[in-house]
């Protein structure tokens, strides 16, 4: 098997110059971030499913409903045979991968109304920074900003972190907000960080709460979410990459693949044997050879 470090095992390892800080307030694994709109669909996905499973009739009742729907090209008010969208492997892979940079300490944030300049209070002053907090001129986000949904500051905020990186040679750190996590205060810009450039972590807020008034933003508030990556995966430098129409033997899996998924109601089986099954019948697509 291609193994994209070689020999030497991925290694990461972030360090704070100011004590206390990896003790008490350390980036911790992105599995471990509760969402509570993803806790209480799993909720609510796993009572419908003990449901179904202590009464099958109320199973089949729901199956029943929701193919008479399909087979009148109606739709269902109350989707009760799906299950949620919080099961997709797809979502529950980036929120569950890399790790979470906590803010470290209290900060309170003071907007005057004008949608140009902030004041800043905080009680922990870190030893090894000359201040916690320093802004980007509007001259340096012209146009930046404007990609956000809500409207920034013109001034954006800098943490300048007492936070340090080292990694292995071959890892590079995709930097992005934090997936399906709810923040309307502030966004943080998405980007590739390179440990072998640059070893400290400073982070920039674009603040979206521009009218007047204080903002409290607590130590322990979830800032932004790191995904380690190979930096091959990045540069793509010499992959081998094709986009092509499906040839017949695309076309052949694609037929095996719709009896696959269409052989067994969607209720008579798991979201684990779907995505397993689904393995299978890709593997048989011999088009993978040419790159092997």
């Amino acid at each position: 098997m291609w193994n994209p470090f070689k020999k030497k095992k991925p290694w990461v390892r972030w360090y704070s110059v100011d004590r206390g800080v990896a003790e008490l307030s350390p980036w911790f694994p992105a599995k471990q971030l509760k969402r509570p709109w993803r806790m209480n669909a799993l909720k609510e996905q796993g009572g419908r499913n003990r449901e179904e499973k202590k009464c099958p009739a109320l199973k089949a009742a729901r199956m029943w409903d929701r193919l008479t729907h399909e087979m009148l090209g109606e739709r269902m008010d109350t989707p009760e045979g799906f299950t949620h969208a919080v099961t997709c492997p797809a979502m529950s892979t980036v929120m569950d991968s890399g790790y979470i940079l906590p803010c470290p300490a209290d900060v309170l944030i003071q907007t005057h109304g004008d949608g140009h300049n902030f004041e800043w209070r905080s009680q922990t002053l870190f030893s090894s920074i000359d201040a916690f907090i320093k802004a980007h001129p509007p001259e340096q986000t012209t146009g930046v900003r404007e990609t956000f949904q809500s409207k920034s500051l013109e001034w954006t905020i800098k943490l300048e972190l007492p936070w340090r990186v080292q990694a292995h040679p071959d890892v590079v750190f995709l930097q992005m907000p934090i997936a399906y996590h709810k923040e309307d205060r502030f966004s943080v810009p998405t980007g590739i960080v390179d440990p072998k450039y640059s070893y400290e972590i400073n982070l920039q807020l674009f603040w979206h709460k521009i009218d007047k008034g204080e903002y409290l933003l607590e130590a322990g508030t979830p800032l932004c979410q790191w995904i380690p990556m190979h930096r091959d995966f990045v540069s793509m430098q010499g992959w081998d990459i094709v986009i092509e129409t499906a040839n017949q033997e695309d076309q052949n899996n694609n037929e095996i693949m719709d009896y696959q998924r269409k052989k067994q109601f969607l209720e008579s089986s798991t979201l684990n044997e779907r995505i397993e099954n689904h393995a299978t019948v890709l593997a048989m697509n011999k088009n993978k050879e040419r790159f092997e």
